[in-house]
């Protein structure tokens, strides 16, 4: 918490007053990886009910808003998503939408109330299509870490079947980083096989900061892009501090 001190009285605030804006992070025509924790991290897309809910969704108004998906993989706590947004405004859009309605058809179907997702979902933009190749691969593997299966070939809630052996699925649009990898369906399927299995005989284990992450990509456009935020932190809370003084009055921030 960041103390404040207001007419004589101290008040505390958190850090991240106010909060970074999306625009900071994604522009459009950007290709991004979102995830989002379901409330308390509770399992509540565990069953495939809740799973089917959710990709119907997606799939529902992913046209209407401008949205790709490239690739996804359902946790039973939280999803994990790639794809292209091509106007960020209605990518934040879809995800309210979607999100929103999600969390209203599940607390009907269980007699509950309260929140589904917690907070705001995260949105790392993603440089090149090198990148989103292993953003892919490490969503695919991601019930193997959380030792749910021993390959993803046994996980049926993610796009790992479309990619590898090519089973239809209407929510997909092909990434172009999978398009790259051969000139027909089976030689690009071969190929995506062959880079998860390498995966596995290697560091498969290794945890890697994507969802935390506002950048993916070369790190020096990633710090690039990370020194640009902080240009926008910086601002957007003098702004916030102009805005309080002068409604509160002669008050110092710290």
């Amino acid at each position: 918490m960041r103390p404040i001190l207001s007419g004589g009285i101290w008040l505390a605030l958190p850090h991240s007053m106010p909060s970074l804006p999306r625009y900071a992070i994604l522009v459009d025509h950007c290709t991004f990886h979102i995830t989002w924790q379901c409330h308390n991290r509770d399992w509540l897309l565990e069953s495939r009910w809740a799973k089917h809910l959710y990709y119907s969704l997606l799939l529902k108004y992913k046209s209407r808003y401008r949205v790709q998906i490239y690739s996804y993989c359902f946790m039973s706590s939280h999803p994990h998503l790639t794809g292209y947004c091509e106007d960020k405004n209605l990518l934040s859009d879809f995800f309210r939408t979607v999100n929103s309605l999600f969390a209203r058809i599940y607390n009907k179907n269980h007699y509950r109330k309260g929140q589904v997702v917690m907070d705001r979902f995260k949105s790392p933009r993603i440089e090149t299509e090198a990148d989103h190749l292993k953003v892919m691969f490490y969503n695919d593997l991601n019930p193997k870490r959380a030792r749910m299966v021993s390959h993803p070939n046994d996980y049926k809630d993610s796009s790992f079947h479309y990619y590898a052996w090519g089973k239809e699925d209407p929510l997909i649009t092909p990434a172009p980083c999978y398009l790259a990898l051969g000139t027909t369906p089976e030689q690009r399927q071969e190929a995506y096989r062959e880079m998860v299995e390498e995966i596995l005989r290697n560091d498969w284990k290794e945890k890697r900061p994507y969802s935390s992450l506002n950048f993916i990509g070369n790190p020096h456009w990633v710090r690039t892009k990370n020194e640009e935020l902080k240009r926008i932190r910086r601002e957007k809370w003098q702004e916030w501090k102009e805005r309080h003084e002068l409604k509160f009055g002669g008050g110092y921030l710290s």
